[in-house]
């Protein structure tokens, strides 16, 4: 049965200062900066990334603070001629490009921004923050921060074993695999998977043995230990994956936990992803070329997400 919806995700980041600390700011005045934008000539608010160029267009028919960040590499999609089943460069018209497209909302509190990326090689985050500070910000240079549930980050924290860890990812290109980062074995063994079967959904799970198995309690408790250590080193790198590639499913385990006020071990599963605030949302073919997601589609799914989890948005930021 062929799919009548793709799956997105809607990210929420906080716009900190990018100084020594990453300290919050005043909720600053997005609406002033937006119309600016909006007032520009296309070629000033184009910033070029590598080979890409990074274009921020502001509709002016959506009365809601956003922005459509796009993204022009410069490629030459195919087109098939159903007719004699020829494959042919698409032509596009002159002055015009193919693009990847990412919409951005800004809340109106806390210099929130929520993010809805149109497919794989849409603009990131990091792409986002390029954008921001090549077209330039009264307030300064800034970096985005994934918005984290309050106290989710001291939970992290005080993780003493692994006991089971699975990670699934989605089937991505293996050019989206390849850029990915990976500074320690577990994201090592994820791209080099991903990497050799490109398109393909991936489930990597490792789990210590249960009491009663032919491990000691000693190489048990080593074993858990171990896998502590590898997890918490993918951490960084889970991090950039979410952020910037949309290739990662889920990301689950079990975990033991000092309790602080009994100092005794607590384990309990554990969603890696649950700390992040996102939201799911699926997308009608109708309103999606893989590209890009028709901009008041992503505008409402975005608002209708910051609604949804507004308290926690707000709670995360004081």
């Amino acid at each position: 049965m062929a799919r009548t919806v793709r799956k997105r995700t809607v990210f929420f980041f906080e716009v900190v200062e990018a100084e020594r600390g990453q300290p919050r700011m005043e909720h600053q005045d997005w609406r002033s900066f937006l119309d600016r934008v909006a007032a520009s000539e296309s070629y000033e608010c184009v910033v070029r990334s590598a080979d890409d160029q990074l274009v921020g267009v502001i509709d002016s028919a959506v009365p809601v603070d956003h922005l459509q960040l796009a993204k022009i590499t410069g490629e030459v999609p195919h087109q098939l001629d159903r007719s004699n089943g020829t494959i042919e460069a698409l032509q596009v018209a002159a002055g015009k490009d193919v693009v990847h497209v990412t919409t951005i909302c800004f809340l109106p509190y806390a210099n929130i921004i929520g993010v809805l990326p149109g497919g794989f090689s849409a603009p990131r985050v990091s792409a986002i923050t390029k954008w921001l500070n090549g077209v330039g910000l009264p307030w300064g240079e800034v970096v985005l921060k994934p918005v984290i549930h309050a106290r989710a980050r001291e939970k992290l924290n005080r993780i003493e074993a692994v006991t089971e860890f699975t990670v699934q990812l989605e089937g991505a290109p293996a050019d989206t695999v390849s850029a990915l980062s990976a500074n320690g074995g577990l994201a090592d063994s994820l791209r080099s998977f991903g990497q050799r079967h490109p398109d393909t959904s991936i489930t990597l799970s490792l789990k210590v043995p249960q009491r009663g198995s032919r491990l000691s309690a000693m190489r048990r408790n080593r074993a858990a230990t171990e896998l502590r250590t590898d997890v918490l080193q993918f951490m960084p790198d889970l991090d950039e994956w979410v952020d910037e590639s949309g290739v990662i499913r889920s990301v689950t385990g079990r975990v033991a936990v000092r309790d602080p006020h009994r100092q005794s071990l607590e384990y309990e599963p554990l969603d890696f992803l649950a700390h992040r605030i996102t939201a799911q949302c699926d997308v009608p073919l109708a309103f999606t070329d893989g590209r890009s997601v028709d901009l008041r589609y992503a505008v409402g799914e975005i608002f209708a997400a910051a609604r949804t989890h507004e308290q926690a948005l707000q709670e995360a930021c004081q």
